[in-house]
């Protein structure tokens, strides 16, 4: 499935300056889709080929690509003239909480000013400790920080925000499906 589409909505979402949160909506609102079709291209559910050349010519007018809109398509916005490595550093590392830059400098053994000079591409860490954040942050083993866009990603990365992820979901679900669900979750965590 090519998604060269979704991917390009979620790098011009990112350079836009909207919020992650504010995606899907505002995707929705500026673009005037369903919001369904709107969730589905955020979350790259939908292939290149099922996104129709109206709603493309829409996407794009959302964004002031007037003679682009093709582009949408078939280019890699997110890799044209821009780091990827580096967005994908200040995005892994701005998702831990309070001190934990700190921590993760003794994770890797490296002094905390290391990483400022990564965040600011003055400084790129060697293989090796590439490989060591990729395992930190709980990315698949094949994860390639230069080339996957992992700042754009809809989905919790660092684990302190996929357990804010399941607090947040937990917290919100009825009495009734917690006392259905506890039994299952309940197995499931003693058997770790």
């Amino acid at each position: 499935m090519s998604d060269h589409v979704s991917v390009n909505v979620r790098y011009l979402l990112h350079r836009n300056d909207v919020p992650r949160s504010e995606w899907t909506s505002w995707l929705a609102r500026r673009a005037s889709l369903d919001p369904q079709t709107a969730k589905s291209l955020v979350r790259g559910l939908l292939a290149d080929e099922q996104v129709s050349d109206n709603d493309l010519r829409k996407i794009g007018g959302a964004f002031e690509l007037a003679d682009e809109t093709e582009n949408l398509r078939f280019q890699g916005f997110a890799y044209a003239g821009h780091n990827v490595l580096r967005e994908n550093l200040r995005f892994l590392l701005g998702s831990l909480g309070h001190g934990g830059k700190k921590s993760l400098a003794g994770e890797l053994n490296v002094d905390p000013t290391t990483i400022s000079r990564w965040l600011n591409g003055s400084f790129e860490p060697q293989p090796s400790t590439l490989r060591h954040i990729v395992s930190y942050f709980g990315l698949p083993p094949i994860t390639d920080l230069h080339e996957d866009p992992i700042f754009l990603s809809t989905e919790p990365v660092s684990m302190t925000d996929r357990r804010s992820w399941l607090r947040r979901r937990i917290d919100a679900l009825p009495t009734e499906e917690i006392r259905e669900l506890y039994p299952a979750l309940r197995r499931l965590l003693e058997e770790r």
